[in-house]
Formats: C-alpha cells, sequence, structure tokens
C-alpha cells in the first residue's frame, strides 16, 4: 500500500448470534472483539476494529455493526440502528469510502429475517453500490466446507441473496483445537478475499450522494399519498412490500435517516 492508498473498509452486518465478533477475531488472528450479549446489542454503535499486518498492503478496518434481529419494527432499537448502520456508510465517504460489506450468516435454511435484513441493508441503505461478500460460518463439521455452497448456492440464490463473492468458513478452533487446520483454512480464505475486494475502488460518493438527494426529499413523506411522486414512492412501497415494513414503520424510518442527515451535514 502506498503512502496516499487508505486502509480498505469493510461493515460486517448480520443477525446477533452469527459470529461477527469471532469473525473479526480470525481476520485479526487476535482476540479483538467480545461477543456481545442480548443486552449488548442494544446500544446501537458499531465498532471500528483496525486490523494490521507485517505487510501493510493487507491492513483493513473492519466495522462490526449492531446485531440485526428479527425486523418487527415495534419498537425503537431496531430504527435506531439502521439509523447508526446509515451514519457509518456516511461517514466513511471521508475515510475512503466502503470497499465492502461482509454479511455474516450461519449455514442452514434461509430465514425470512435473513432476507429482510439483507434487503434493508444492502438493497436500502446501500442501494445495492457497494460489494456484498456472504461469509457463511458454522462449518466446522463439514468434510469440505466448500461443498455447502455447491448444495446450497440455489436455496441462496433463490431467496434473492446475490453476493459477488462468499467464503465457507468457521471462526472456532474447537475444543483441544479439533478444528484448528479447518480454523486456519477459514482465515486463509477470508483474508484472500478481503485483498482482492479492497484491490477495488471503495463506493463512496454514488451512496452518499443518493442519500443526499433522497433526504432533501423526506419530508414529503408526510404528505398524503396523492401527493408522492413516483420515485419517493417507489422508495415507500421498498420497505414496505419488498421489506415487508408496516407504512408508518416505514414513515418513521425515513423520517429518522432524515434527521441523522441534517446532523451530520450541519
Amino acid at each position: 500500500m502506498s503512502p496516499h492508498q487508505r486502509t480498505p473498509n469493510f461493515i460486517i452486518f448480520g443477525e446477533m448470534g452469527v459470529g461477527k465478533s469471532s469473525l473479526v477475531n480470525l481476520i485479526a488472528g487476535d482476540q479483538l472483539a467480545k461477543s456481545s450479549s442480548g443486552a449488548e446489542s442494544c446500544t446501537l454503535q458499531s465498532t471500528e476494529y483496525p486490523v494490521t499486518f507485517s505487510d501493510p498492503r493487507l491492513n483493513v478496518n473492519l466495522f462490526d455493526t449492531v446485531g440485526l434481529d428479527s425486523p418487527t419494527m415495534n419498537n425503537a432499537g431496531y430504527l435506531d440502528a439502521l439509523v447508526k448502520a446509515h451514519e457509518l456508510i456516511v461517514s466513511l465517504r471521508n475515510r475512503g469510502g466502503v470497499h465492502g460489506l461482509l454479511f455474516c450468516m450461519k449455514a442452514g435454511r434461509v430465514s425470512t429475517t435473513v432476507q429482510q435484513n439483507y434487503r434493508l441493508f444492502f438493497e436500502f441503505l446501500c442501494q445495492e453500490q457497494v460489494p456484498l461478500a456472504l461469509v457463511i460460518t458454522n462449518l466446522e463439521n463439514e468434510d469440505n466446507m466448500d461443498d455447502w455452497w455447491t448444495k446450497n448456492k440455489a436455496h441462496i440464490e433463490n431467496s434473492g441473496i446475490v453476493p459477488v463473492t462468499h467464503v465457507c468458513i468457521t471462526t472456532i478452533k474447537g475444543y483441544q483445537n479439533a478444528y484448528e487446520a479447518r480454523y486456519f483454512e477459514s482465515r486463509k480464505k477470508v483474508l484472500n478475499m478481503l485483498r482482492e475486494l479492497g484491490g477495488s475502488d471503495a463506493c463512496s460518493e454514488d451512496v452518499s450522494s443518493w442519500f443526499l438527494r433522497m433526504c432533501k426529499k423526506l419530508r414529503q413523506f408526510l404528505v398524503p399519498a396523492k401527493g408522492l411522486g413516483r420515485s419517493r414512492q417507489k422508495m415507500l412501497q421498498m420497505l414496505t412490500k419488498r421489506c415487508k415494513l408496516r407504512k408508518e414503520d416505514a414513515v418513521q424510518l425515513l423520517q429518522k435517516i432524515d434527521a441523522d442527515e441534517e446532523k451530520l451535514v450541519s
């Protein structure tokens, strides 16, 4: 990495308990992050972990976001978590942008919650502009971890999740290091993936400009539906139909993002 190149930034997201903190530790080769309890998942913050290597070209900044559970939108916690995620994406424009989203999920069937979080974070918040890598964890008992993708690729894609790349891994060494070989195999795969994603241009201006344009029109969501323009109505429909949110909660989310944007630019 030359003196003029910035360290790549990666945002890790997924449900609580899927192994996001363990993924940070796997990448770092050290215990940097502690697993969050249910109470800690309500802190509504992301945590930055600068990871450095002997070769500075491999350095990365990891941002471990709050665990997103079922987006029922019946309390302020989920709304605030999404606003914090948006705030992080926008703030990183001054640090070289976002090089990738690491969507962490446990091996298994894709639940409705997983689909909704993917759509809210990737499709709505990032407008599909940031490369998304799927990190499938909990595969330490597989004879060949990569076989899981071969068997489940169709199910993942039929669920609407289409990553630019993926890794099938374990983030644990197990009792008496029973899975140590697969652990180090996993670390190598993840580091290679980050190196590839970090070598590409980051997404910053396109995403941020979209949010700026969107937020200037957010107050118009408060007028009756007949008064909404076609593009604004489309955004509301994305949240209510595509992401299965109640209309009043979708409006509240957009209002919160509007207030957050005003705070950032003031």
